[in-house]
């Protein structure tokens, strides 16, 4: 049975990284959540997406939009935080019209990961969470220090007993490196960026590449051996699997594209489960077909639907 991952809670449903949106993801049968962590100025473990405030989603003290990128997270308290309202998508932006049918939920504050640790076992004696250890590759004094960021919420996850349906996973394979180091039998994702970024025909649109400079700052550095891929550079490697397997990941989690014949028959042969990100509802039937034990996406419903309709079909024809 494929895994339905509701993408930062499911954001094409709710607001992204909120307790409204995990509320939604158990309530309509995800088997769990992916959220983003990021430390606070005070040291807490807190849960959104960017490194900063990002103005489309936030309105200030006062319900103003920011009109601009707000302050860091690691520069700002939990408190400070808590002033901030992010359960609406500023209207007009491209972010709302990629998720036009979000329901606003008004009032919602930025959470710790110990809250939503918290509504997880109320709710459920299953739901899991997926744990993104968030920094920026090519600016990394905007977060935390990845190894401290790992330990600061991998005490969270203890502290809560919750360590039996927590997975972590980064595209920042230093992270992943400290929770292996720390917490061996904890299950962690290896993410992978968009391949096409990398290849000689370049990035189409679609896969929403970084600015040019930037692209071509990051190719370069990940020809010469990046520093998130963590002393795992795929350049070493015959792949990008064998290059997962070498950092002693559970699984490799590439954006949903990457997931071919091969590379799924390579994550086979060399012990690694397969899941996806951030697959779109249509999409999922190939996915699961090839091999993925889970797929993250922003409608966990219309996801479970699709699988659903596939298994229907194949009972039918069987």
């Amino acid at each position: 049975m494929t895994e339905i991952i509701a993408h930062r809670g499911g954001a094409d449903l709710w607001p992204e990284n909120t307790m409204a949106a995990f509320r939604g993801a158990i309530a309509c049968g995800a088997d769990g959540a992916e959220l983003d962590v990021h430390l606070t100025a005070d040291g807490e473990v807190v849960v959104f997406h960017d490194e900063a405030l990002k103005p489309e989603i936030v309105r200030a003290p006062g319900g103003a939009w920011l009109e601009a990128t707000g302050p860091l997270l690691k520069a700002t308290s939990y408190a400070a935080l808590q002033t901030y309202d992010v359960g609406r998508l500023k209207p007009g932006t491209g972010y709302a019209r990629q998720h036009p049918r979000q329901q606003a939920a008004d009032g919602e504050r930025i959470p710790r990961l110990a809250d939503v640790i918290a509504l997880a076992q109320r709710e459920s004696d299953t739901f899991k969470l997926w744990i993104e250890l968030k920094t920026d590759l090519m600016q990394p004094e905007r977060g935390a220090d990845p190894a401290a960021l790992a330990d600061a919420a991998l005490a969270v996850v203890r502290r809560a007993g919750f360590e039996s349906r927590a997975v972590f996973l980064s595209f920042d394979w230093r992270a992943l490196a400290r929770i292996k180091a720390v917490a061996p039998d904890l299950p962690v994702l290896a993410t992978t960026l968009p391949q096409s970024w990398f290849s000689p025909e370049g990035p189409p649109k679609e896969h929403w590449p970084p600015p040019p400079g930037t692209l071509a700052r990051m190719r370069q550095m990940m020809a010469a051996g990046a520093p998130w891929e963590a002393g795992h550079p795929m350049k070493d490697h015959p792949s990008l699997q064998h290059a997962v397997a070498s950092l002693k990941a559970d699984a490799w989690f590439p954006y949903h594209p990457d997931v071919t014949a091969d590379s799924a028959a390579r994550c086979r042969s060399l012990g690694l489960r397969l899941a996806a990100w951030t697959v779109p509802p249509e999409a999922a039937p190939r996915l699961a077909a090839l091999g993925c034990s889970a797929i993250c996406t922003d409608d966990p419903v219309q996801t479970r639907h699709k699988l659903a309709e596939i298994e229907s079909n194949s009972a039918r024809g069987g």
